[in-house]
This record gives C-alpha cells, sequence and structure tokens, in this order.
C-alpha cells in the first residue's frame, strides 16, 4: 500500500503546472445545475475507482498496462478537480484523503470490492474488469455529456472519453493475446465494435487544443535546467498565469545562446504541453522586443 501512495504523489507531482488547466479556465464559466454539479463529483470518483482498481491489479498481476493506464486515469481524476476549483465546488476525494480503495460514493464503493475481487481470480478476469470500468466510463460520460451545456465541462468529459476508448482497446487487445474475450455491458456492441476496430490514433482533445495555446504573462524567473536527454541544458522561464508558476521550456542552449527575456517582462508565447513543462514554438517579449521562432517540426505543423 505504501507503494502505490507513493505512486499517486509521483504522478500527482507532474501534473503541476500545466497550462491545459489555464486553458480549461479562460472558457466562460457558466451556471450550474445540481445535475451537473452531481455529474462532477461523481466522475471525479468514477476516474478514482479506475485508478485505484488498476494500481490493485497491477500490485497483484504486474502486468504493465495496469500501471499504464493508471497514469491517464490520474490525470483524468485531476482535470476533473480542475473543474471543481473552477467553480467552487467540494472534493469528494479530499474529503477520503484519496486513500486508495475508500470511496464517498458507497455504489463506487461497493464497485471498488466487486472489480479487485473478479480482477483478483485470474489474468483474463482482471483484463475483463479493465474493459468493464472503461466500458461503464464510456456510458457515463456520454449521459454527463449530454446532460451539460457548459464548454469548459464538455471539452473536458469529452477529452475523457478518448481516453476510455484508448484504454478500452489496449485492454481488449491484450485479452484476446490471452485467449479471452469482452462482450460491452453497457454501450452498444455496434459502438463497442466501432471503437475496437478504430485505430489507436484518436487525438486527445485537450492537447490538440492546446498545441496552438497562447500565454501572455509575466515572466518570473529565467534560468538554465538540464534536459531528459545527456549533454542537453534548456533555457527555462517560470511565468504567472491565473495565480500560478507555468514553467516554460524556451530552447536548448545549443539552439539559442541567449535570449533577451528578463524577471518583470511581459512575453506571449505559443507552444505545446510536454511531458514537464509548456515548450515554446514562438515568443514574443514586449518588453524587450526579443522574438524566437522554433524549426522543430511539432512546431513547423
Amino acid at each position: 500500500m505504501k507503494k502505490l501512495i507513493t505512486f499517486i504523489a509521483l504522478i500527482s507531482a507532474l501534473f503541476a503546472y500545466k497550462p491545459i488547466e489555464n486553458y480549461i479556465y479562460s472558457m466562460p464559466k457558466q451556471a450550474l445545475n445540481n445535475i451537473e454539479i452531481q455529474d462532477l463529483k461523481h466522475m471525479r470518483e468514477e476516474e478514482k475507482l479506475a485508478r485505484d482498481v488498476y494500481l490493485t491489479l497491477y500490485e497483484k498481476w504486474r502486468l504493465p498496462v495496469f500501471k499504464n493506464i493508471s497514469k491517464s486515469e490520474s490525470w483524468h481524476m485531476h482535470m476533473i478537480k480542475v473543474l471543481l476549483d473552477k467553480y467552487g465546488l467540494n472534493d469528494p476525494v479530499a474529503k477520503t484523503g484519496d486513500r486508495v480503495g475508500v470511496f464517498t460514493n458507497q455504489k463506487l464503493q461497493k464497485l471498488y470490492y466487486k472489480l479487485v475481487n473478479e480482477g483478483s481470480k485470474s489474468v483474463i478476469n482482471a483484463l475483463k474488469v479493465g474493459a468493464t470500468i472503461e466500458d461503464l466510463d464510456i456510458k457515463d460520460l456520454d449521459e454527463a455529456i449530454n446532460r451539460t451545456d457548459n464548454q469548459d465541462i464538455k471539452t473536458v468529459y469529452a477529452n475523457l472519453r478518448h481516453g476510455s476508448e484508448n484504454h478500452m482497446r489496449a485492454f481488449v487487445g491484450l485479452l484476446r493475446r490471452y485467449g479471452g474475450d469482452y462482450t460491452p455491458q453497457f454501450i452498444s456492441q455496434e459502438e463497442f465494435n466501432a471503437i475496437i476496430n478504430s485505430k489507436k490514433s484518436v487525438k486527445n482533445v485537450l492537447r490538440q487544443k492546446i498545441n496552438n495555446y497562447t500565454l501572455n504573462e509575466k515572466v518570473l524567473r529565467v534560468y538554465t535546467l538540464p534536459g531528459l536527454r545527456r549533454g542537453v541544458t534548456w533555457i527555462m522561464l517560470d511565468v504567472e498565469s491565473h495565480g500560478n508558476v507555468v514553467k516554460v521550456a524556451l530552447a536548448p542552449t545549443w539552439v539559442l545562446n541567449k535570449a533577451d527575456i528578463h524577471p518583470g517582462d511581459y512575453v506571449v508565447i505559443n507552444g505545446y504541453q510536454g511531458p514537464y513543462s509548456f515548450i515554446v514554438c514562438n515568443i514574443k517579449d514586449n518588453t524587450s522586443g526579443f522574438e524566437y521562432q522554433s524549426k522543430t517540426k511539432r512546431c513547423m505543423r
């Protein structure tokens, strides 16, 4: 259990300072009705259900698919939390201290025990449990999307749904390699077939939008930081945005020797979300006049 908690803490740390959050915050804030509020709280814990079951089944079977997809579920939880914070709603996960396998929603609590028990019987059963969770998630997300007219909520839900489709393909594909199969319980057979037979190239809605996301904010700090590849050092900026600090990777020092950017300057940045920071495609310092355009393939698309 300590390993699970440590793993959750690590994933939570990696989700700090995401410009995607700012994109959701920048969208119009619309009134919520009771159904929309309950849906948000339910989806927060339903995504936790998926994460917790996958973490527990990974401990049992050591199949990488459970560990990998649990990371995505942590991200799904995080994005629902962004919406809860935006609308000033209480977080049901906070009430339980985000302990693995503990829920305020008693239906989800019982479902957690049922799924873990079933998934602990065999590897095939565990993979069927994974497919079942994604099946339920897609159904619930579709219903929640139809019950809201808030574009920020619809955007997050749609993003989570694309992720669930990819997860279902992963579970069912591996299940079939083990000689098993899955029959949908919550979505139609036709929809299930369409998901399974489609290519694993469904684009992440938020990341697609964030590719052209613009930050127009104040620089707090300019510094350098070792990159992921050995011997590579990046020029980094800490930028204030919506009360948060966004870590921005400007360029490797071998590409850009010096940047005329200083703390207190106001910059306009266009780029995309990388693994650990926002990566610049182009930037203009409205204070100093400095401009930079990246020539990487990702930025030239």
